[in-house]
């Protein structure tokens, strides 16, 4: 009984993935985003990037217009590091929430 549990569960991951990445080619690539993981213990937040390439297990995130992505790092609630890069990979099995900014064109990332 376990092992039946066990694929159904394993199959339910598998769907639910797929079906995440396939929203994200849809609604969300080549456009500016931010996106929420966990690395750790800590929560991180990756601002501004531009969402170049859907992998079966990670997103690529670009700078635009040669402005950096800025990765917020929190922990306890607080805000722990500030960085910024120019390329981010973020394994899928991280990611807890994708956005697009309200207040951001594509062409003008000013948000």
């Amino acid at each position: 009984m376990a092992d039946n549990n066990s694929n159904t569960n394993t199959n339910v991951q598998r769907v639910t993935l797929e079906n995440f990445i396939r929203r994200l080619a849809s609604r969300f690539q080549d456009r500016v985003v931010n996106v929420e993981f966990f690395c750790g213990e800590c929560c991180k937040k990756a601002k501004g990037g531009k969402l170049k390439l859907i992998g079966r297990d990670f997103i690529e995130l670009t700078e635009v217009d040669n402005l950096e992505i800025e990765v917020i790092t929190f922990s306890g609630g607080h805000v722990v590091d500030n960085e910024f890069v120019d390329v981010i990979i973020i394994p899928l099995s991280q990611v807890c929430s994708v956005e697009i900014p309200e207040k951001c064109n594509d062409d003008d990332k000013s948000y």
